[in-house]
C-alpha cells in the first residue's frame, strides 16, 4: 500500500532537513488469534471448507486491519497455494475481501489450483 503525505504551500531553503514523523493511536479489539477465527468461518460461510485462513499481518492504513492469506487445501492433496486475502477490521472484526476481489475471484483461483495439482504429468 502507497501513500503519500502532500504539503501544499511550504518551501524549504536549501539544504533543509525535513524530519516528519506519525503517530497512529486505536484500540485493537481484535487478536491475530480471533481474525484468523473470524476469517475461517467467512470463508466457510461465503465460499466452502477448504480454504482456510493462515496467520494474519497487522496492516496500518486508513484503518487498522488484520490481512489473513487465503490458502486452498483439498483434503485429497493438501495446501496447493493462496488464493487471495481477507481483511479483518481490528476495531470492529468485519471481515472482507482485499484487493478489490469478489468470492468468485478466490473460487476461481482455488479452481486453477486444483486444475494445475491434477493435470497428467507431462500434460
Amino acid at each position: 500500500m502507497a501513500t503519500t503525505l502532500s504539503m501544499p504551500g511550504v518551501s524549504m531553503f536549501p539544504d533543509s532537513r525535513v524530519v516528519v514523523r506519525f503517530e497512529i493511536s486505536a484500540d485493537v479489539n481484535v487478536t491475530a488469534y480471533s481474525a484468523r477465527q473470524r476469517a475461517n468461518r467467512f470463508l466457510i460461510a461465503q465460499i466452502g471448507d477448504q480454504l482456510g485462513a493462515l496467520e494474519p499481518e497487522l496492516v496500518v492504513g486508513v484503518a487498522i486491519q488484520w490481512r489473513v492469506p487465503v490458502q486452498f487445501a483439498p483434503s485429497r492433496l493438501g495446501p496447493l497455494g493462496i488464493v487471495g486475502h481477507l481483511l479483518v477490521d481490528a476495531q470492529t472484526g468485519e471481515v472482507s475481501i482485499a484487493d478489490g476481489r469478489m468470492r468468485e475471484d478466490l473460487a476461481a483461483g482455488a479452481e486453477l489450483l486444483y486444475e494445475r495439482a491434477t493435470l497428467p504429468a507431462g500434460a
